[in-house]
Order: C-alpha cells, then sequence, then structure tokens
C-alpha cells in the first residue's frame, strides 16, 4: 500500500501540470464569461494568435508578436516587452459585440514548441490588467495559417 502511494504521489505533479487541457480562469470572470467552445491558434508571420472562441465568435483572444524572442520554445515570455514599434509584446482582447482590450501590468506566456503551421501547439499564460484583474489560461490545439 505504501508503495503504491509513494509511486501515486510521484506521478501526481507530472499529471497535474500538462497543458493538455484547455481551461481558462481568473477574476476577469467576475465581468465576463470565461466558457468557450474551441481553442484556435493562428500563425500570422512572427505573431502568434490563442483565441478562446465560441461558437457564435465571441470569447478571448491573446496575440503575442515572437519578432524579438531569441528561444520561443519553453521560455517563458515577458508579454510587456516593448516592440520596436513601442507595443507591447502580448495584446489580450475580449472579442464581442464591441472588441475590448486590456492593458497589462503584467503578463507572461510559454510555448512548450516553436510554433508551426500544422503543428500542434501547447502552452500557458497568466496575465494582470492594469486594474488588477487576472485571466491565466492552458491551450492546446493545432496552429493554422491566416
Amino acid at each position: 500500500m505504501t508503495r503504491w502511494l509513494s509511486t501515486l504521489l510521484l506521478l501526481l505533479p507530472a499529471l497535474s501540470c500538462s497543458s493538455s487541457t484547455n481551461s481558462l480562469s481568473g477574476s476577469l470572470s467576475q465581468a465576463y464569461d470565461l466558457s468557450f467552445d474551441n481553442v484556435i491558434i493562428i500563425l500570422q508571420g512572427p505573431s502568434v494568435e490563442v483565441q478562446y472562441l465560441k461558437t457564435d465568435g465571441s470569447g478571448w483572444e491573446l496575440v503575442v508578436n515572437t519578432s524579438q524572442i531569441a528561444d520561443v520554445s519553453g521560455s517563458t515570455i515577458n508579454l510587456m516587452n516593448p516592440l520596436p514599434n513601442g507595443q507591447a509584446t502580448g495584446v489580450l482582447s475580449y472579442i464581442g459585440t464591441v472588441t475590448t482590450e486590456f492593458t497589462l501590468q503584467r503578463g507572461t506566456i510559454v510555448f512548450d514548441e516553436v510554433p508551426k503551421v500544422g503543428t500542434t501547439l501547447s502552452g500557458n499564460f497568466a496575465t494582470t490588467t492594469t486594474n488588477g484583474q487576472t485571466l491565466n489560461g492552458n491551450f492546446s490545439a493545432n496552429v493554422s495559417a491566416l
């Protein structure tokens, strides 16, 4: 019994760290619906769009410009790093009848591998808006091109 329990305890962290389950959580759920039907990942030039969408097209989108990131795979990318044009590396938006862009106070994202069209991309992100609200997510989906 002790041996079985020890084995289970060793495997539990590996099972709980998996980002294969698509999820959203955070305090933004107090003002917005965090439910979604599908996760879509789009690669457009150096930008990776991670979208959590309902069937009506509404939902969440995190766009990350990776052009200034030396090693995208496995790196913790600071979404606040400025690009040469002065914009932040990451942009968080809610797409509804009106698209609302959130100004981030801090945020990070980790891609498990280099984003490539036709492959599955997994990862996770954590964001905090300037008014202190949070949105965090795990994702795993096939990458398509726009």
